[in-house]
């Protein structure tokens, strides 16, 4: 019996998560006689884990989604399965930064370098530092926990990208694509908000380099449905790729919208329950 949690992915029984995110007696004992779930992107962690229990096959995998969320999370998960990505720094809180970078004398990663915060999409809370007083003027943003509530943030080797990056969007078995190509003079970032422009033909040859590495990722990780930002060093002359950023949660103009989103996910749904 294949249970889903998913409005857009027909299952033999089909529930909604509820706000609250609270299992009925009732909907546990399904979740319990379920051979496969099937869940939203926007589900909680602890409703996942709370299924995760007690059925074995789950989609999307999101093992190594909660408990590395965010920027900071993000970098951890590279580290951690040695996955190629920039230079960069975690800090817990600016007081964390202060203490190691002011007290300790820890070195910073070199000049110019990007400040991001842990949390938020669309080129939020990203800066580029060319020098000190820069750095200490968007400190001062990330200090406030009405604008920064998470807290946490990184510092991250500043690529130099040509105003361009590779999205990579992975639906189960299914890799999605695209360049985001950024014209807009003085602006670093490449997101479609901030002005990018989305490209599918741009260096098919990087392209494929760019996909072959977040599918080694994947394959370590078992991550199954997320959009990765793969950034190339234009300064060099083979650049290779290095992960940025996951989203599990992200924009779906690049497939097509969300009638096309839904449509691949239904497929890649179909595909990996194929396989059980």
């Amino acid at each position: 019996m294949i249970l889903s949690f998913h409005p857009r992915v027909k299952g033999d029984v089909n529930l909604r998560l509820t706000l609250k995110g609270l299992f009925s007696d009732k909907e546990t004992r399904l979740i319990d006689s379920a051979d496969a779930i099937v869940t939203t992107q926007s589900i909680k962690a602890h409703q996942y884990e709370f299924c995760r229990r007690r059925c074995v096959n789950l989609f999307p995998d999101y093992t190594y989604r909660f408990g590395f969320e965010g920027k900071y999370g993000n970098t951890h998960l590279f580290q951690k399965f040695n996955t190629p990505h920039p230079e960069t720094s975690c800090y817990e809180s600016v007081e964390n930064f202060m203490f190691r970078h002011f007290k300790n004398h820890e070195p910073l990663i070199p000049f110019p370098f990007v400040l991001k915060g842990d949390l938020g999409g669309g080129g939020w809370a990203v800066f580029l530092i060319r020098n000190r007083h820069a750095l200490m003027k968007k400190i001062d943003i990330l200090s406030d926990e009405n604008l920064h509530p998470s807290r946490r943030f990184i510092a991250q080797a500043f690529v130099p990208h040509g105003g361009r990056d590779l999205r990579v969007v992975v639906i189960g078995s299914i890799i999605k694509a695209y360049w985001r190509c950024q014209y807009k003079p003085g602006e670093f970032r490449n997101n479609v908000g901030r002005g990018a422009v989305i490209n599918y033909d741009f260096d098919p040859e990087l392209s494929n380099d760019g996909i072959k590495c977040v599918q080694d990722f994947c394959s370590k990780t078992g991550i199954n449905l997320a959009a990765f930002d793969v950034l190339f060093d234009r300064s060099q002359p083979d650049p290779k790729p290095l992960l940025s950023e996951i989203n599990f949660l992200f924009g779906r103009k690049g497939l097509g919208g969300s009638p096309r989103f839904y449509e691949v996910l239904n497929q890649a749904f179909q595909q990996w329950a194929g396989q059980l």
